[in-house]
Formats: structure tokens, sequence, C-alpha cells
């Protein structure tokens, strides 16, 4: 049915940790499968890669441990010719994202950039623009918000 409405990818067609099942729909489709949006172990990110389990890999920054993990399974993938499909949980995540985004080789055609980042597009800087299915990366110290404390107002301590 995905391939029949012209679908772009198949994200996790099976249970995460199901890598031999993932691989049997992956080798099935025309159309790309991407995994790995909830793996936590490098073994089996090592596996979908080695064994071509997947056809984009798709690590997620948070559930997998950050940044530096996520870049040395992207890396990993790079060698193997697949691209890299980051997965973000949510919350500020889409944040980590850009900037993971703006220096992986590979990063795939498609990302998942969430609705409603406009409302933090004035925090960074540069403010943070969509244009022609592209966003703006914030170049600033951190994540490149411009003034935390501008960011902070507000809050409450909450003990």
């Amino acid at each position: 049915m995905l391939e029949d409405i012209g679908a772009v990818y198949f994200e996790e067609p099976c249970p995460f940790d199901h890598l031999e099942d993932t691989k049997r729909v992956a080798d099935a489709l025309t159309i790309p499968v991407a995994g790995g949006e909830q793996e936590y172990s490098d073994r089996r990110f090592r596996w979908m890669v080695a064994n071509r389990g997947v056809d984009i890999v798709q690590p997620d920054l948070q559930y997998y441990g950050g940044l530096i993990r996520s870049t040395r399974v992207a890396r990993m993938a790079a060698v193997a010719g697949m691209p890299t499909t980051v997965h973000i949980s949510g919350g500020f995540g889409f944040v980590y994202m850009l900037h993971f985004a703006s220096y992986i080789p590979d990063i795939g055609r498609y990302q998942e950039y969430k609705e409603g980042t406009e409302k933090y597009a004035g925090w960074f800087n540069p403010p943070l623009k969509i244009a022609d299915g592209a966003i703006t990366v914030p170049k600033g110290p951190g994540v490149g918000i411009a003034n935390v404390a501008d960011v902070l107002q507000g809050a409450e301590r909450v003990v």
C-alpha cells in the first residue's frame, strides 16, 4: 500500500530489535526502509549496516545517547553508502537535529521537523527560517540560543 501511494520510505516496519524481520521487509519493498529510531545498541546498528538490514539508518538523538554516538552510526552508514535520517523524540530535540543534519555527509532526502518551531525562531542566532524546504542552522555558542536570559525569563525554579 505504501508503494502504491508513493511513500518516500517506511519507518521501522517491525519491532525495533527484530532485525532479520526488518531486513526481509526491506528486501521485499522497492521503497526504502528506515530503522533505528528506538535503538540503543551499537552492535545492532553495526548489524543493520553490515547486513543492509535497512536502507536508511535512523538513530534517535535522545534514545541513542546524543550527537557523538549518532555521528558514529552516520559515519558507519556513510562508509556503506547508506543515508542517515535522524529521528527525534520530541521537545527541543529539533535543535540538536538541525546541528546533526548540518554536518552529516549523507543526511538523506527527508528529515522530520516538528510543527511549531516558528514560536522559537527568534531565540536563535540567526533566527530559524524555513524556506524552500530548508531551515537555517543556529551558529551561536552551544545550540545557538542568542540570549539565554531572555529564554529563561519568567521561568520558575522547582525544588
